[in-house]
């Protein structure tokens, strides 16, 4: 029997074995136990039966990571940039709101970012241009958007609201990006929409808030850090070019030296690893104490004679 291309939950634990409403646990020891009577019959991993197991399992875990994940985004604050002003619209109870929706003849606005996917941090420059991908799939739409930022904590990453998508079409976006979760901001509802379909939304109230401060280009810094993150890596690139040139010139330029002794050490002035070419005899003091060659015979007069 093939797995359904979109499978519900329901349907995914039933090809487990697992009952209607199990738990994660639960739907794990079914999928073992299922599992190992099926290779107890034929050893072949492969059939075509494990597989469909194996696939049903692995999405009902992907789902499990993404609801284990949404507690950040349940806390998180969104600003958006409003004209000239920035609008903060932060959860609240289900059910209340307070303050503005700062969008006249909007239904609804879907807040997405590309950064992070699954959560994975990246770095700033591979965050920057998967946002500006976004960004110019969203402006290719024609809709209404605005800059915005969301986070909760320290952590903030630049996003864009959109008016006009519906929820399935914001959905799909966020998945396109490898996002866990939208936010999506209603009159009513401020709602987390998860972009697995097996994940449920959940819908909380909202407060916002008004400040007559235009909001800084999100992208702005995350270029910034791009640019010295780059400027790092290609220093510390060169950094490691030079070693390994000093390393593979060491065995050339080494003076060879006796066995247990070190290396010559060299005259001042002169460059490690080579010999000092001939100069002229000593002169003053030094030619004067100098002893005379004993296959010569010795000069009969002093320095400069």
């Amino acid at each position: 029997m093939p797995t359904p291309a979109n499978p519900s939950r329901t349907e995914l634990l039933a090809i487990l074995g697992a009952t209607p409403g199990a738990s994660a646990t639960a739907a794990c020891r079914s999928y073992l136990e299922h599992r190992r009577k099926l290779l107890a019959a034929d050893p072949d991993p492969r059939r075509a039966e494990v597989r469909r197991l194996d696939e049903a399992f692995g999405r009902l875990r992907a789902a499990d990571g993404v609801a284990r994940r949404l507690a950040d985004y349940q806390r998180a604050r969104v600003r958006i940039g409003v004209g000239a002003a920035t609008v903060t619209v932060s959860p609240a109870e289900p059910g209340t709101t307070a303050g503005d929706f700062p969008f006249p003849g909007v239904d609804r606005v879907h807040v997405l970012t590309a950064f992070n996917p699954r959560s994975r941090r990246l770095r700033p420059h591979e965050n920057a241009g998967r946002q500006r991908s976004l960004a110019g799939q969203v402006a290719a739409t024609g809709l209404p958007s605005w800059p915005a930022v969301g986070g909760a904590g320290g952590h903030a990453e630049p996003g864009i609201a959109v008016a006009g998508l519906s929820r399935a079409r914001a959905r799909a976006l966020g998945a396109e990006f490898e996002q866990d979760a939208i936010f999506e901001w209603t009159r009513t509802a401020w709602s987390l929409v998860p972009c697995d379909e097996l994940v449920e939304p959940r819908e909380l109230g909202w407060e916002s808030v008004r400040v007559e401060t235009a909001l800084p280009d999100p992208l702005r810094a995350p270029a910034t850090a791009a640019q010295a993150d780059r400027t790092r890596a290609e220093a510390e690139e060169e950094a490691a070019i030079a070693r390994a040139r000093a390393r593979a010139a060491e065995p050339a330029n080494a003076e060879a030296a006796a066995p247990g002794e070190p290396p010559p050490v060299p005259e001042p002035g002169q460059a490690a690893g080579t010999t000092p070419e001939p100069g002229p005899a000593p002169t003053g003091l030094a030619g004067e104490i100098a002893p005379a060659p004993r296959d010569l015979p010795a000069s009969r007069g002093g320095a400069g004679e």
